[in-house]
């Protein structure tokens, strides 16, 4: 196997839970919620029949509550083995700017770790670069792109 270097595993990353939040690691949430804080941010609606889907066939999902309402969410698929991609990092814009991207990602991340997979990535939305290199991902050093192939 060939070691990229592209996700490198930071441990000094670390990130408070503020008050009044609560973490949880429960893929069996509400598809319905997940579709308010993507739209919240301006994601593309969804069905939400896919999302629970998507949600039951995740490796790893981490979501942040406060009291009732989904404030921050990230998933991951994977194989558990050789690979695993990181999806869907959201943060309810009321919510952004209070270390609450950077809790359920190290958390996310850490479930990941569990399973000891050697490359965990993801795709980054133009201007999210910095974010995502607190934790180690780099671009792939080896030049290689992501490609696509969408079913229309």
């Amino acid at each position: 196997m060939v070691n990229l270097g592209i996700w490198k595993k930071q441990e000094n990353v670390k990130a408070a839970l503020p008050p009044g939040l609560v973490v949880s690691h429960d893929k069996h949430i509400s598809a319905a919620a997940v579709q308010e804080i993507c739209a919240s941010v301006g994601w593309t609606r969804r069905d939400v029949s896919l999302i629970g889907r998507a949600l039951e066939n995740s490796l790893a999902v981490t979501s942040v509550w406060e009291k009732e309402k989904l404030v921050a969410f990230a998933r991951a698929t994977g194989d558990k083995v050789f690979n695993a991609t990181v999806w869907d990092v959201v943060v309810r814009p009321t919510h952004q700017h209070m270390g609450l991207g950077l809790l359920v990602m190290a958390e996310l991340l850490n479930e990941l770790d569990s399973y000891q997979i050697p490359l965990i990535t993801l795709y980054a939305d133009p201007g999210t670069d910095g974010f995502y290199k607190r934790f180690g991902f780099l671009a792939d050093p080896s030049g290689v792109r992501g490609m696509f192939r969408e079913k229309l």
